[in-house]
């Protein structure tokens, strides 16, 4: 019955440090934005105020679903959004905590604005992004294009 035991651990270790915690953008709404003027940059900027909630996803592994984003014409850098391009933070104003930067771990193939997509990645929740995103999803991998 030890050995038993034993080997469901050891079973069960791998699958245990490979789980992504599932979150949902609603997940990512508690957070208040205070804006300041950011001297090293000479412009506005914003700082957000996470609540206990959010702050305990910082580096973590996550999976989240969303809207594909181009930043530039080769393809290279993306965003995720909550939502399709026509209602998302940078046309259809809405706030930050609805976009996140995304760091690929290997290429993907080309992607195009609105597909909807499911990734996994670790979560870096970050105060002052500075030209970056409030939130950032790095080590991305695609789980599934719909």
């Amino acid at each position: 019955m030890k050995n038993f035991i034993h080997l469901l651990i050891l079973l069960w270790l791998p699958l245990s440090a490979e789980a992504q915690q599932v979150i949902k953008w609603e997940d990512l709404n508690k957070v208040e934005f205070v804006e300041f003027y950011d001297r090293d940059r000479s412009d506005w900027s914003l700082k957000a105020e996470y609540s206990p909630e959010i702050l305990g996803l910082d580096s973590t592994s996550v999976q989240i679903t969303g809207y594909i984003i181009p930043l530039d014409v080769q393809g290279d850098d993306y965003a995720l959004s909550a939502f399709a391009f026509s209602s998302c933070f940078f046309c259809g104003g809405a706030g930050p905590e609805t976009v996140m930067g995304l760091s690929f771990r290997d290429v993907p193939d080309r992607m195009s604005t609105d597909d909807v997509v499911k990734l996994k990645g670790v979560l870096r929740v970050r105060e002052l992004p500075g030209q970056g995103f409030h939130y950032q999803l790095d080590q991305v991998e695609i789980i599934r294009r719909y």
